[in-house]
């Protein structure tokens, strides 16, 4: 009887709790409004459902904006908390919603997919981002995650009629699965060998019970770990990758490389340090912890870029690239623990990544022929004579994601490699400045054809809308505005993690 007794306390929240859990608020209660505006069908079915999904996620980045300097605030019995870590990646969630959901409405009418069930599954995925990125609770990050994802996979194949979109969902749909089967488990024996499913006192348990690290404890700490590794798409675990984003839409692409990256790794970092690695965790298990990651960093960082060398197909290129991303940001995850920033370079490099990722996959969404076609490397052959501007929003993007300044990407690699650095890993600096180096190459390539290459064929005009001009403009003066000036940023991040 007493397990489903519901505690007055869980449900009763102050003023101030009611505060901070407004971005939530605005996101679902907007979401709901959505599905009823769909459910009615007012005037024209496809403007009010995305005119209020887009104002949802604005009002959300708004909310979640004036509580960047808010104090930390722990709600429901400790299994959320609202801080500033948590609230510096809501604004990049919904960022990427609302950016997605600007960009995909002229992409939906060419495909004939235009339903405002669409914007809901985004908004949907979006709430569980927000959720995973303020869990304290590990049953209640297994929900989150399990919300973000069940979005997701309807949104990947959303073009029913599409064989390449619907393969692409059930992959996803069966390997996710598994994942999440793994990271459950984890999460059971942990509570198993602890007796919490809550991050801080699953950590206060090992501080104060040495012995506590039981084979139990330790098993399901590398279950954790490995759910968590193939949501990020490290190799060994990231074959799902290229074939997901592929045959997913553009849009859905760009906000899966960008959102779902954003909230593992901002999940993964919060799991990852309050559960002990470089304060409480046995010397043993945290020497194993770091060689499996430290050897998984460096297979990951060596077959992104390798492979993506082969890739004619920008979507596999991008998502080859994607992967060795995840190595760099593994490469931070190590080093936060051992150098004076901690882990604002993983902070810092995941704002930058989802703008230079976004703005590029904005940018082929925009390009695209029907069915994704035309996103081969020949059909960008003397794009600069036929859409000067989308080339050189392009070329910014791939300078960069390889690193070159004066662009957001060299900032961001430059930061956390020296974050490395101080942290004694050079070993694994050189080998991530080697694989950037080797990244060069298949960046510098797209801008060959695009620049350097006659066009091929009578490419068909393209119409751009003002919807997604926006987009690719804020894009390229974020990528330019941080790439000069990154100290607001580096604040910011910096503010973020100090928080966790």
């Amino acid at each position: 009887m007493d397990l489903l007794t519901i505690r007055p306390e869980l449900l009763t929240l102050s003023s101030e709790q009611v505060e901070v859990i407004r971005p939530f608020l605005w996101v679902f209660g907007g979401t709901i409004l959505a599905i009823l505006a769909s459910v009615l069908r007012v005037v024209n079915p496809k403007w009010p459902g995305f005119l209020l999904c887009v104002l949802t996620a604005v009002c959300g980045i708004c909310s979640a904006g004036k509580l960047l300097h808010h104090e930390t605030i722990v709600l429901f019995n400790g299994m959320l908390v609202s801080d500033a870590f948590s609230n510096f990646f809501n604004i990049i969630f919904l960022c990427s919603a609302a950016l997605t959901m600007l960009v995909s409405f002229r992409y939906l009418d060419r495909e004939k997919l235009q339903h405002t069930e669409y914007y809901v599954l985004i908004l949907f995925s979006a709430i569980g981002m927000m959720i995973m990125a303020s869990s304290l609770d590990l049953i209640v990050l297994f929900i989150a995650l399990e919300l973000m994802s069940l979005a997701v996979y309807v949104l990947v194949g959303f073009r029913r009629a599409d064989r390449r979109s619907n393969e692409a969902a059930m992959k996803y749909f069966i390997l996710g699965s598994a994942a999440s089967a793994v990271l459950l488990y984890g999460t059971a024996l942990l509570y198993g060998a602890t007796g919490s499913i809550n991050i801080h006192e699953i950590l206060n348990f090992v501080q104060h019970n040495p012995q506590g690290m039981t084979p139990l404890f330790s098993l399901g700490a590398w279950l954790v770990l490995l759910g968590f590794l193939f949501k990020v798409a490290s190799v060994p675990f990231h074959m799902w990758m290229p074939d997901v984003y592929e045959g997913a839409p553009t849009p859905v692409t760009g906000f899966m490389t960008t959102g779902l990256k954003a909230a593992a790794f901002a999940a993964f970092a919060r799991v990852f340090i309050s559960m002990g690695y470089g304060n409480g965790l046995s010397q043993v298990l945290q020497s194993h912890i770091h060689d499996i990651i430290w050897v998984i960093a460096v297979l990951t960082m060596v077959v992104g870029n390798l492979v993506a060398l082969t890739q004619t197909n920008l979507k596999r290129m991008l998502a080859y690239s994607s992967i060795a991303h995840s190595g760099y940001l593994l490469v931070g995850l190590l080093a936060g623990s051992q150098n004076e920033q901690g882990y604002t370079s993983v902070a810092m490099y995941l704002v930058v990544y989802s703008i230079m990722n976004l703005g590029a996959f904005i940018v082929l969404a925009i390009l695209a022929a029907r069915n994704d076609g035309g996103l081969n490397l020949h059909d960008f052959s003397g794009l600069s004579r036929r859409h000067p501007w989308i080339a050189f929003s392009m070329a910014v993007f791939l300078l960069s994601m390889a690193g070159i300044p004066p662009t957001a990407g060299f900032q961001a690699k430059y930061l956390l490699f020296y974050s490395a650095i101080q942290a004694h890993e050079v070993v694994l600096v050189v080998i991530s400045v080697l694989c950037s180096a080797v990244s060069v190459y298949y960046y510098l390539r797209v801008l060959v054809y695009m620049y350097m290459r006659d066009p091929v064929g009578s490419p068909a005009a393209t119409r751009v809308s003002g919807f997604s001009s926006i987009a690719v403009a804020a894009m390229v003066a974020l990528t330019l505005q941080i790439g000069i000036l990154p100290a607001k940023m580096m604040s910011a991040a910096k503010r973020a993690v100090t928080s966790l």
